[in-house]
């Protein structure tokens, strides 16, 4: 019997590592029945999704990215400036905001950002060794990116959040000594409001 639990552990565990593909919002409002779904396709004695089942919901999910994924210019602004984006792309925002990667995002587009831009500029004055020694510290770039999505991975979200979604800050983006604090805010809104969704309750719509 518990070689069949451990199948089932791992069964279940492989249906929600494809049910990744899916937006946050997407998976906490509908993930279960999906994960149901798999398991129901997978069968009693499968041990993972079947292969096919998986590209689907992979093919699916990645689909609903990006038709929700906000155009090419506001997404650009957003994500190195800080700027709103429109009222459509809100809860892609709020997505965004709360994923665990997102200090990686944001260094990553200002990465890309510095070296673009500083590529065209040596190319216009012809003076590309000065550009090729600066690539050629790739290990600071990348160590000064590791630091600043372990030293202050929420710093920047917060900005954004209280900025432009509420001035409630989930237990999510907060600080590890204010998240006990957040909970208890958040599960007393709940009681007051019947609230059962993420821990965004306030986002402004």
């Amino acid at each position: 019997m518990q070689v069949v639990g451990d199948s089932r552990t791992l069964l279940e565990q492989s249906a929600r590592l494809w049910l990744r593909a899916y937006p946050r919002r997407w998976r906490f409002s509908c993930g279960e029945d999906l994960v149901g779904t798999l398991l129901d396709l997978a069968g009693p004695d499968a041990r993972t999704v079947r292969l096919r089942d998986g590209l689907s919901v992979l093919w699916a999910g990645w689909a609903l990215r990006f038709r929700e994924h906000p155009p090419l210019l506001p997404w650009l602004r957003y994500r190195l400036f800080g700027a709103d984006l429109p009222v459509d792309y809100r809860v892609w925002m709020i997505d965004d905001l709360l994923g665990r990667l997102h200090a990686l995002r944001w260094f990553v587009a200002y990465l890309v950002l510095l070296v673009v831009s500083m590529g065209m500029f040596f190319g216009v004055v012809g003076d590309l060794d000065v550009w090729t020694q600066m690539l050629s510290g790739w290990p600071w770039w990348v160590a000064f990116g590791v630091l600043s999505t372990v030293v202050g991975p929420r710093y920047s979200a917060r900005k954004v959040w209280r900025k432009h979604v509420s001035g409630w800050v989930p237990p999510e983006l907060r600080p590890r000594r204010q998240r006990a604090e957040a909970v208890r805010e958040l599960a007393e809104f709940r009681a007051a409001s019947g609230y059962e969704g993420p821990s965004s309750p306030l986002a402004r719509g």
